[in-house]
C-alpha cells in the first residue's frame, strides 16, 4: 500500500442494547486482553492504513483511554461528535469523513464495535476498485440484527437494516436479490470517494442547521450515493463478531482467532 489510505472508525454511539455500566463505551470494553477499538485500530495500521480517525461521542474518555498507550498513537486522531445523542450514526460518519486529511486517496470505514479478523481487512484493502464492501454469505443472516446487502450482477446497490430488531425481511427487493450480510467494512476511492465526501459535507451542514434530529443509520449515505459497490466475500466469515449483546461479548472472549 502506498500510504495514502485513511480509516474512519465509528465509536460515538451509546450502545444501549448491550447493557454496560453508565460511562463505558462498548468499543472500549476489555475483551481477551484487548478492546474492540484497540484491535481494529492495530489491525488497520498493521495492514498499511496510514492514518486513523476515531469518531467519539458517548463515553469518549473510555475510547481515548483504550488507545492512550498505543505505540503508533501519532497516527491516530480523535474526532468528537458533540451530537451523538441527537443525530444518528450517519452524522458520525459525516463527522469522520469530513475531518480526514484531504491528501488521502482512499478511505476505509469501520464500525468500532465490530471485531474482524485481520485477513478480512487485508482482503478489502487489496481490492483496487472505487467502492467495495466486505460481506459474508447469506447463510449467516439474522434478520433481527444483520445489515443486509442487496443487488445484482453489477454489485451491491443498497443495504437494509431492521432498526426494530423484530426480524422483518426485505420487502422491496424488486429485481434485486440478497447478496449477503454486511461485515461493516467499506472502502471508497476515486470518484466514489469524492461523491461520498460531497454528500456528507452537505448532510452535515443540513443536520447542524436543522431543528429536528437526523436519525439516519450509518448506511443512509451509502444507499443515497446510488453507485455500485463491489462485494468482497470474506475468506474466513466466522472471524467477525458484531458486539450488540452480552452473549456477543462472551463469544469474543472465546474467539481464538482474536488472540492468535
Amino acid at each position: 500500500m502506498d500510504g495514502s489510505t485513511a480509516a474512519v472508525i465509528l465509536c460515538a454511539g451509546m450502545g444501549s442494547r448491550i447493557g454496560l455500566p453508565e460511562g463505558e463505551n462498548k468499543c472500549a470494553v476489555s475483551i481477551a486482553g484487548t478492546s474492540p477499538i484497540r484491535h481494529t485500530a492495530a489491525s488497520l495500521l498493521r495492514r498499511g492504513v496510514s492514518q486513523i480517525f476515531v469518531v467519539v461521542g458517548y463515553a469518549a474518555e473510555s475510547v481515548m483511554a483504550a488507545l492512550a498507550d498505543d505505540m503508533q498513537s501519532e497516527r491516530i486522531h480523535f474526532v468528537v461528535n458533540p451530537n451523538y445523542n441527537w443525530h444518528g450514526c450517519n452524522y458520525s460518519l459525516a463527522c469522520g469523513v469530513t475531518n480526514t486529511l484531504l491528501r488521502h486517496k482512499r478511505i476505509v470505514i469501520a464500525e468500532g464495535d465490530s471485531l474482524l479478523g485481520e485477513y478480512a481487512i487485508e482482503q478489502l484493502l487489496h481490492m483496487n476498485v472505487p467502492a467495495a464492501s466486505l460481506l459474508r454469505d447469506r447463510s449467516y443472516i439474522d434478520y433481527s440484527r444483520s445489515v443486509i446487502a442487496v443487488g445484482d450482477e453489477q454489485g451491491i446497490s443498497a443495504y437494509q437494516y431492521d432498526s426494530t430488531h423484530t426480524g422483518i425481511q426485505p420487502s422491496w427487493l424488486g429485481e434485486q436479490e440478497i447478496l449477503g450480510e454486511s461485515m461493516q467494512l467499506w472502502s471508497f476511492s476515486g470518484q466514489a470517494l469524492e461523491q461520498l465526501k460531497n454528500f456528507l459535507n452537505v448532510y452535515k451542514t443540513e443536520a447542524e442547521s436543522g431543528k429536528s434530529p437526523f436519525s439516519h443509520s450509518g448506511v443512509h449515505t451509502i444507499n443515497a450515493l446510488g453507485i455500485p459497490i463491489q462485494p468482497v466475500f470474506a475468506k474466513y466469515p466466522e472471524e467477525w463478531i458484531n458486539l450488540n449483546t452480552q452473549e456477543d461479548l462472551r463469544r469474543a472472549e472465546r474467539a481464538k482467532w482474536l488472540t492468535k
